[in-house]
């Protein structure tokens, strides 16, 4: 009976592991690489050939990828990723909380507004709020943007413990040192904790050199970094601006929304 148990387990653990290997394939794709071969799998992810066409076919099979017709063997991202895109629009909680406060955010404030998502190594638009059809945004929902510069990357990256803030600059050193932000460890952690403590951030040009924004932390979980809110503009717009006011408007907005998530999460399952 042991050994059958064994034995199903490890079944189901290298199913598992061949399936987690697949999806590897999706991690390919990007928008500057919408299409891929092959050729492309097999020396990228250091797959034999018939491997890399039993992972296509697989993804092929779950919608994920589909073959473009009148190629020699191209593929690009497939139906059921759209699919799971607007589910997870309509059915993630923190996303469908915060949405009537982004909205009321853009209309007391006259600015876009962002709820962002730390993703390891990347920061990651979850939703955004215009203002009158104003876009200044240079990425977009999921879309992968640099962790080194902005607003709200800072914000979450302070609230992680001390030995990933140093994991992130050791990873990043270079770039923190181009953009001014940080010249050593010291540094960076003290940039760290000054944001942290005074709970916003203020990027002034970071990302795009006419634009700039303010974030504030949404703290939805003790284990996790906090998601994000964050006000956009042209560097000009908020020249007239009363930073201290906006702050302010954030700060108890993403309370509203913590208050929000955590009285979902007491509520008992049906």
């Amino acid at each position: 009976m042991t050994a059958f148990i064994f034995h199903t387990a490890l079944q189901v653990f290298m199913a598992l592991s061949s399936f987690g290997k697949i999806l590897t394939v999706l991690d390919l794709f990007s928008v500057s690489r919408p299409i891929i071969n092959v050729d492309v799998i097999s020396e990228e992810l250091g797959l034999s050939k018939p491997t890399s066409y039993r992972y296509l076919k697989e993804l092929v099979s779950a919608e994920l990828l589909q073959r473009l017709s009148g190629t020699s063997g191209d593929y690009t991202l497939g139906s059921k990723i759209a699919v799971l895109d607007y589910i997870s629009r309509k059915t993630d909680p923190l996303v469908q909380i915060s949405i009537p406060f982004m909205q009321s955010i853009t209309e007391r404030t006259e600015l876009c507004c962002l709820l962002t998502h730390l993703n390891h190594d990347s920061c990651i638009d979850l939703h955004h709020e215009l203002y009158k059809d104003i876009s200044l945004l240079s990425y977009g929902r999921g879309c992968p943007r640099p962790v080194y510069v902005g607003s709200s990357p800072k914000v979450m990256l302070s609230y992680l413990p001390k030995q990933q803030i140093l994991d992130y600059y050791q990873r990043f050193s270079t770039q923190l040192a181009e953009v001014g932000f940080a010249d050593s460890e010291d540094d960076f952690l003290q940039q760290m904790k000054k944001i942290k403590k005074q709970g916003y951030y203020f990027s002034n040009g970071e990302l795009d050199p006419q634009v700039a924004g303010l974030s504030v932390p949404v703290k939805f979980s003790s284990k996790e970094p906090p998601l994000t809110l964050t006000l956009l503009a042209s560097k000009n717009r908020f020249e007239f601006l009363d930073l201290n006011k906006l702050i302010l408007i954030l700060q108890e907005n993403a309370r509203l929304i913590e208050q929000k998530f955590q009285s979902l999460a007491e509520q008992p399952e049906k």
